[in-house]
């Protein structure tokens, strides 16, 4: 196709190609019959300005609005390769003088209306406030992109598609299938390494499988449904959503990743949805999972709630209250950024109700420190913050008049992080297997 491309051209041909990654901005190489046409001209043709291959290859810049676009000469000679009015007045506000960036919103946005809360909303809130803020109130989003797809043979796994490989082989478990049959089927799908390259990884991955699969069969067996739920709040308004993998009385939640706060979170808020629209029933929720971070000679790892209450209507109570907790919470989280990220804040609150030291360990779950990022760099942090800033920023904000609750903390981030979790944290049960 490139030979009749070049037999076929009368006055020029042009070839384009990805030159630089979008996200990363690291030189990719071309294509390889590309890369040949241009070690061809490199070895046929004379260039008196420097070499061949510089004079026909133009680094076009990603973003219209770059500088480059508007200067004569600069790609194309003596012409400007822009012609955006728009671009160029993004090119003149990037080329002239800096300014000092602002804070994020220079006052908090005014409350919404809504007569119906969605409950999916407010999970996705307490899983990352400053995301579901950016999403769900300004509509920006920084997190999502997506790979080309790969054209390389694997010869090992990366985590997260050991993770894959992991969920898919505990979903077809629970759905009844059979363990072996589940791991051919994984072999026939074609991500796994080749032939005996596939055999460790695997074999060590239906290990884990199996583990947290024999824990979820005792803990709550059964075929997973999903209960509609629609609560009457007191404020007036009515929280509505439905609640997924429902065994019974019990919330069910497994899954091959490591038991993290936000699987905890969004088990405690369901628990609560269902126990406030349906106190008759004393619904109760377990999350299964791979051993947590840091936990030796153990598997599987069991967060569990009890039933709030032995009567209905103790159940119902305690439910809306903690419900009107989570949910003043995200009232406020969409008016503005909050110091409050779920890791950091999981684990400063529960070093503190621990009798420890809840700054050095919300310091440990906010900062960046060795191969991956945490959540200092997550990009919604990074765009609200202007950097990754480090923890003592989070605790140098002082609580605000409206923020009496939880006194003894001295910070805004520990008043918000101990009221997000103290609830959860007097309810639940932690246990390694």
């Amino acid at each position: 196709m490139l030979l009749d491309a070049l037999m076929a051209a009368t006055d020029r041909l042009i070839i384009t190609y990805t030159g630089n990654d979008e996200r990363t901005n690291v030189r990719r190489p071309p294509a390889v019959p590309v890369g040949e046409l241009l070690d061809i001209i490199e070895r046929t043709v004379r260039c008196e300005t420097g070499r061949a291959r510089e004079a026909v290859v133009i680094h076009h810049p990603l973003q219209p609005f770059d500088p480059r676009n508007f200067i004569a000469g600069k790609l194309l000679a003596g012409e400007r390769w822009g012609f955006d009015p728009q671009a160029l007045a993004g090119a003149r506000a990037l080329s002239g003088p800096r300014a000092s960036p602002g804070p994020f919103l220079p006052a908090p946005l005014p409350p919404r209306s809504e007569p119906v809360v969605e409950l999916g909303l407010v999970i996705r809130f307490i899983e990352h406030p400053t995301r579901a803020l950016l999403r769900d109130r300004l509509g920006i989003s920084v997190s999502d992109y997506f790979d080309e797809v790969q054209d390389a043979m694997p010869v090992e796994l990366n985590p997260l598609e050991e993770w894959g490989v992991g969920q898919r082989l505990l979903e077809g478990i629970l759905a009844g299938g059979d363990l072996r049959a589940c791991m051919q089927a994984e072999i026939a799908r074609g991500a796994l390494p080749p032939g005996e390259l596939a055999r460790p990884p695997l074999a060590r991955i239906g290990a884990i499988v199996d583990q947290v699969a024999e824990v979820a069969r005792t803990l709550a067996d059964g075929t997973p449904a999903s209960l509609d739920v629609s609560v009457a709040l007191p404020d007036g308004r009515t929280l509505a959503g439905t609640v997924t993998g429902v065994c019974g009385d019990t919330i069910r939640t497994v899954s091959y990743s490591r038991v993290r706060p936000r699987d905890r979170l969004r088990a405690w808020v369901g628990l609560l949805a269902l126990s406030a629209a349906r106190p008759e029933r004393p619904f109760e929720s377990v999350v299964i999972g791979r051993a947590r971070a840091g936990v030796r000679g153990a598997g599987v790892t069991v967060a569990r709630i009890s039933p709030l209450a032995d009567s209905p209507d103790a159940r119902r109570r305690i439910a809306l209250e903690q419900l009107a907790v989570l949910l003043d919470l995200y009232d406020r989280g969409m008016r503005e950024p909050l110091p409050l990220a779920c890791e950091a804040s999981a684990a400063y609150a529960e070093a503190v109700v621990a009798g420890e030291d809840g700054e050095a360990a919300g310091r440990g779950a906010w900062e960046t420190a060795f191969r991956y990022d945490k959540e200092d760099r997550q990009p919604e942090h990074v765009l609200v913050y202007g950097d990754a800033v480090p923890f003592a920023r989070l605790l140098a904000e002082a609580p605000r008049d409206d923020e009496d609750w939880e006194q003894i903390e001295a910070t805004r981030f520990g008043r918000y992080a101990m009221r997000l979790w103290r609830g959860l944290l007097a309810a639940e049960e932690l246990s390694d297997r």
